[in-house]
């Protein structure tokens, strides 16, 4: 990917809010491509943060890293891999407990439907 970063640490690194208007879910920027607008984030959620379907452009790629989290009936925890093709709704999406994942997006990242 063009704009690699060589090393970017998710202790000391600059989290974003996910949503402005909503708290609980916050992103790390790990990777991008301008080209492509395919990026790589480490996103972490606090305890109860939901959002009932969400939908994206690119096919993303979800490993769990830390606690539990929720899509649809499934539950994931650490270690476990998801994969949702780009244009297909998922959810509802649940923190059932403080969870980070590592999110890689094969194109635009945009929150939906």
């Amino acid at each position: 990917m063009r704009g690699a970063i060589a090393k970017k640490s998710t202790v000391e690194g600059e989290w974003r809010p996910v949503f402005k208007d909503r708290e609980g879910a916050w992103s790390l920027l790990l990777n991008k491509d301008p080209e492509s607008k395919a990026r790589t984030l480490a996103v972490k959620y606090a305890k109860g943060w939901e959002v009932q379907e969400s939908r994206h452009d690119g096919t993303v790629e979800v490993l769990v890293l830390e606690g539990q989290f929720q899509v649809g009936p499934i539950v994931y925890g650490p270690g476990d891999y998801f994969c949702v093709p780009g244009g297909v709704t998922h959810g509802p999406e649940r923190a059932l407990t403080d969870a980070r994942i590592l999110v890689v997006s094969h194109g635009p990242l945009t929150p939906g439907p």
